[in-house]
């Protein structure tokens, strides 16, 4: 599997931007509403502010490091 974890936060995502608790240690990602998903993974920040799912692009983003990545609509 690819890298888990982003490098400094990029200047834009293809992905959706999902942001969570400054607390949370580890998430899980199955495409959610992307047509058929994809396998149910869990990916741990590791003492980062981000994490990307290998699968559907999704960057996953504490709380205080959402200000870096682009506001969703």
């Amino acid at each position: 599997m690819s890298n888990l974890h982003s490098a400094p936060a990029p200047l834009s995502i293809d992905g959706e931007v999902i942001i969570v608790n400054n607390d949370t240690d580890e998430v899980v990602c199955n495409g959610g509403s992307i047509a058929l998903g994809h396998p149910q993974v869990w990916y741990s920040f590791d003492n980062q502010d981000n994490v990307t799912c290998g699968y559907c692009d999704r960057v996953f983003v504490k709380e205080r490091a959402k200000t870096r990545f682009p506001s969703q609509t």
